[in-house]
């Protein structure tokens, strides 16, 4: 990485303004009840234009833009909300576009329809800036994790559908300042490329071009190359020449990399990181992002003993309704069980969960906080709450094998732009017990997880176990199945896994965290330390003591 503070100075007319809060709109069924309130601003906003006539022109332009784009979302109904560029069209819309109506709206002659309009702007569901904000970085996710194209998504490409959706020059250097802030800077190049090859007209050059030639210059010192940097600095100066300060820093720049000549060096950018080879050090989140993109998966070794079938041991019930099992993995076991939960009590779920969600939180060694790791929509709802809770806990104890009694309460959870979960634990550090940020520490950590799907994903929105190389496609009405702990008690690390960006529609899902409270009859303590060595792993050393002994023998 090549020093890049000097260059600071040729942003400072175009980087926007201060972060505003990180909270957004993280779930397709909360982003639909705004929806409805843009048709009531448009109807304050026709009956201004008719008291404005000096002001109709712009205003009418507006409105028929508006009402183009929301009767092409009319047309599409609730798959308009599957792309999530519709998305960010539809935040920016909501913020920057009705804040630029509001501003002209803002006479004596319109007082009346511009109260009316800023107070269905104000409503609590409303999106804010921020809000904006997190719709790009929604985006942002699904360009890295998916390893997608910034010309792609502003073609409305995502990941080989078309969801024929295009960003315009604008909208690129939106997501280019929200990038480079971020510190995604080979994104933010890329964006800030496409957007100059997406300037429509004159008018629109003059304005945004010097923008988009600084944010490059800016990205173009990151990456060292200072050769592209200096001709898209010289381009700069030709539409705005440079104050004595702009000279003045030019020059020390120079002196930084050593002289002019340093100006010849150039350097390639690729808009990804290469995949990471065999023998490479991967990060944790690396590898989430390498499995949720299906870079990594098993080997057809790996998964040539895998079986599946119908499970009805567990309980005399399941002689006569056994349950259909798919092993994903034996060491650790991952078991997803299809067909395990019904729309009918589904239907029951989304009632009990009406009005109940709100921003996901993760733990930290200290507090429980809202963090851009988890990107979802959840609420906790008592097994006590309804009698289909209590169902459907019998279902996972014929499942499992496990005793429900001290289970923790159902969460259910809904993912939306870009929503995801990075890569996690389900199982708590000793640190979270010794904070008190566990509810009922005297259960004990969490033995078990059971993930129910209640919706299909169009695309995207996977469970991804990075260390087995495994991703979850969800599946409306199957379970996935898996201990977090070693039948010693202590945490696994293999069964690591994160929830993928979802690409395109709305994944609602169901945890049962499981407690190892009288765990023991049901899952008893191994004859060997099993978190430090597996079953496989002690057969092959048996294996291989058995062949020395018969290589002694011979001998």
């Amino acid at each position: 990485m090549f020093p890049k503070v000097s260059l600071i100075w040729l942003l400072m007319s175009y980087i926007i303004s201060p972060a505003l809060g990180r909270e957004f709109f993280s779930s397709v069924h909360e982003m639909t009840k705004v929806f409805g309130y843009e048709e009531r601003m448009l109807g304050y906003m026709q009956k201004f234009l008719d008291d404005n006539q000096s002001k109709l022109d712009f205003l009418k332009a507006r409105l028929r833009e508006f009402e183009v784009e929301r009767e092409e979302a009319r047309e599409w109904g609730t798959a308009y909300f599957d792309s999530p560029v519709n998305k960010y069209l539809l935040n920016k819309r909501l913020t920057v576009d009705w804040q630029l109506v509001e501003n002209l709206m803002e006479t004596q002659s319109g007082k009346k329809s511009l109260a009316r309009l800023q107070k269905a702007r104000a409503h609590k569901l409303m999106p804010k800036k921020s809000e904006l904000e997190g719709a790009i970085d929604g985006l942002l996710r699904l360009q890295t994790v998916y390893r997608l194209e910034a010309k792609d998504i502003a073609k409305g490409v995502l990941d080989g559908v078309d969801y024929s959706t295009q960003l315009n020059s604008e909208h690129c250097v939106d997501i280019a300042r929200l990038a480079l802030r971020d510190k995604h800077t080979r994104l933010a190049h890329f964006w800030s490329l496409e957007a100059l090859h997406r300037l429509a007209s004159d008018k629109e050059s003059e304005e945004l071009k010097p923008q988009i030639l600084a944010l490059l210059v800016e990205t173009k010192a990151a990456f060292g190359d200072y050769r592209g940097l200096n001709e898209t600095y010289q381009e700069l100066l030709k539409i705005q020449p440079a104050s004595a300060d702009y000279a003045k820093n030019y020059e020390r720049f120079l002196e930084s990399i050593g002289g002019e000549q340093s100006l010849n060096e150039t350097r390639a950018v690729e808009e990804h990181p290469p995949i990471p080879g065999k023998g490479d050090i991967v990060s944790d989140f690396d590898g989430y992002m390498l499995t949720c993109s299906g870079h990594w998966r098993p080997t057809p070794r790996e998964e040539r003993d895998l079986r599946c079938g119908y499970m009805s041991e567990t309980h005399p019930f399941l002689w006569i309704a056994p349950l259909k099992a798919e092993e994903l993995s034996r060491d650790p076991l991952l078991i997803l069980y299809h067909d395990v939960i019904y729309q009918s009590e589904i239907d029951t779920i989304r009632k009990l969960t009406t009005n109940k969600l709100k921003r996901a939180t993760v733990t930290s060694e200290k507090e429980s906080i809202v963090s851009n790791v988890r990107t979802s929509q959840f609420t906790f709802v008592s097994v006590l709450d309804d009698k289909v809770l209590a169902t459907i806990d019998q279902r996972v104890t014929d499942m499992t094998n496990l005793n429900m009694r001290y289970a923790e309460d159902h969460q259910f959870a809904n993912y939306g732009i870009g929503g995801h979960y990075g890569q996690h634990m389900d199982w708590f550090y000793q640190s979270s017990f010794d904070s008190g940020l566990v509810s009922s520490p005297e259960m004990g950590n969490r033995i078990a997880t059971v993930l129910f799907y209640l919706s299909d994903v169009a695309q995207g929105g996977g469970t991804a176990f990075p260390h087995i190389r495994v991703q979850l496609k969800p599946k409306k009405y199957a379970a996935a199945f898996w201990y977090n702990l070693h039948a010693s008690g202590v945490g696994d690390p293999r069964t690591q896994h994160g929830a993928c960006p979802i690409i395109s529609g709305s994944k609602w899902v169901q945890n049962r965290w499981i407690r190892e409270f009288i765990q023991s009859d049901r899952r008893p303590c191994e004859l060997w330390d099993d978190s430090l060595a597996t079953l496989s792993q002690i057969r092959e050393m048996e294996r291989q003591l058995k062949a020395q002994q018969l290589t002694s023998q011979i001998a």
